[in-house]
């Protein structure tokens, strides 16, 4: 017996009448500048918009298990971890950089040889002199006494007269988010990083259960802290900030012992084991990314950045063309937004301003210059 089929359009007046039963969908504005708290029509959570406590604890899973992650390695799993604390707490203010490095100087001497004799002790807390622990100090420990310029002139930004200073910073609006990964695809892509290393991920949770849901996205490059602790715990002064305040990683002076790693409190830095794409891509690594200005050519054992360790770096090679990192240029939803935290006219500037602006874990005392907007 032949049946009638299923309306799939249905009439207007149906339409209308279903339509003031249920009243008129709420402002989309005001919905989503609503506070965290704010419940809406399903009686849910308003999505995407997570307290600060919530974006914490998703940057911590991000994290690798120190010890584990040391145990890897051919250093003093120990050592890293006592100095990746200490370096913390250099960051946070509760202990000067001199005394850090009188407290591992000697350990750190024994354990890394020449290769720590031969650079300066990097300093946090001197970041706007130089980078590196004060004269005197440094005569009384194992260490190099230089400059960090005069060690790499790369650390050195160079501006044109009459400009203002460049401090590169970028705001991450979490309502504009949508959780694509073209950001992640997009720093692949340009900087042709190997499996496993990704300088730019999205940690994603969905949060309550059904039918009160919601999911958060949270994008995690490099937050280029202005107090980082990566440079601080670094042996051989290979992670280093620049005057434009990112933060950098000297292939040729790594020498992968990843105390940094577990000293980041966001799980940003990743090493690089060798592996590639060969097997799954024709010709994957026939085309490198001349990362810092320096093609290094072909991927091979021992040979940098192989065997080191790797971060963002808010695309060095493009901003110094005048370019956007590829994560800010490729992002569809407008969620990035990338400029000069120097300039108090800049966009970035007014963003991080707004009542909306957050920094992950701002208890560690990194001042990062990565900020979110609830």
């Amino acid at each position: 017996m032949a049946s009638d089929p299923t309306p799939r359009v249905p009439d207007v007046e149906g339409a209308n009448e279903r339509a003031e039963r249920v009243g008129p969908d709420p402002d989309p504005a005001a919905e989503s500048n609503a506070a965290p708290g704010h419940r809406g029509r399903t009686g849910g959570p308003t999505p995407r918009v997570p307290d600060v406590e919530t974006l914490d604890a998703m940057a911590e899973s991000e994290r690798l298990e120190p010890r584990t992650e040391l145990e890897k390695t051919d250093h003093d799993t120990d050592l890293g971890l006592k100095m990746a604390a200490d370096a913390k707490r250099v960051s946070r203010g509760e202990l000067t950089s001199e005394a850090f490095w009188a407290r591992h100087d000697e350990a750190a001497a024994e354990e890394f040889g020449e290769d720590y004799r031969e650079t300066p002790n990097p300093a946090v807390d001197r970041m706007d002199d130089g980078q590196t622990i004060h004269e005197a100090a440094a005569g009384e420990l194992s260490c190099a006494v230089e400059d960090m310029d005069e060690l790499d002139p790369m650390a050195k930004t160079a501006v044109a007269e009459g400009e203002e200073d460049e401090r590169w910073g970028m705001v991450i609006d979490l309502q504009n988010c949508v959780g694509c990964d073209s950001c992640t695809v997009a720093c692949k892509a340009e900087n042709r990083t190997p499996p496993g290393v990704s300088y730019n991920v999205v940690i994603e949770e969905e949060h309550g259960e059904y039918p009160e849901t919601s999911r958060t996205n949270l994008p995690r490059p490099c937050m280029q802290c202005e107090n980082p602790p990566c440079v601080q715990v670094c042996p051989v002064s290979a992670t280093y900030k620049m005057e434009d305040g990112v933060v950098n990683v000297d292939y040729d002076r790594c020498i992968g012992c990843r105390y940094c790693s577990v000293a980041c409190p966001y799980g940003a830095r990743y090493f690089d084991f060798g592996e590639d794409y060969d097997g799954e891509v024709m010709g994957a690594g026939e085309v490198t990314s001349p990362e810092y200005g320096v093609d290094r050519g072909d991927r091979g054992e021992k040979s940098s950045p192989v065997g080191n360790i790797r971060k963002c770096n808010f695309c060095q090679h493009r901003t110094e063309r005048g370019e956007e990192p590829a994560c800010v240029e490729t992002c569809i939803g407008d969620a990035r937004n990338f400029g000069n935290l120097a300039d108090p006219e800049s966009e970035v500037s007014r963003m991080v301003n707004s009542e909306r602006a957050v920094q992950l874990r701002a208890e560690e005392g990194t001042d990062p210059n990565v900020y979110y907007l609830r």
